[in-house]
């Protein structure tokens, strides 16, 4: 996983949080991804290429959510992932790829 180190300190520890809350999700970080903030919406994340979703907190917030993104549109669907397993998270989001590739 590649971390960005060019963010302000807020940034920096909501990325920790993001790989604390992987980390307790049972999530693997040792494979390709990224750890970033988008500058446009100031959302911090982290996507893990061998998950069908991104996690991350946005702005004003420590507050984790699940984020995934239809291949075919680009349309975004976010999810509360408080009380959540990893498990949960995988059939929702291949749920909805299902769902898109159906469509």
């Amino acid at each position: 996983m590649e971390l960005k180190t060019n963010l302000c300190s807020n940034a920096v520890r909501k990325i920790g949080l993001l790989i604390t809350k992987a980390a307790e999700l049972g999530m693997q970080l040792d494979g390709y991804g990224f750890a970033d903030e988008n500058k446009h919406s100031g959302n911090v994340y982290l996507w893990l290429e061998d998950y069908p979703f991104t996690l991350y907190i946005g702005l004003g917030s420590d507050n984790v959510y699940a984020l995934w993104s239809n291949p075919n549109d680009g349309e975004e669907i976010e999810l509360d992932i408080s009380k959540m397993n990893l498990s949960q998270l995988e059939d929702w989001a291949y749920a909805l790829y299902d769902s898109a590739e159906n469509a």
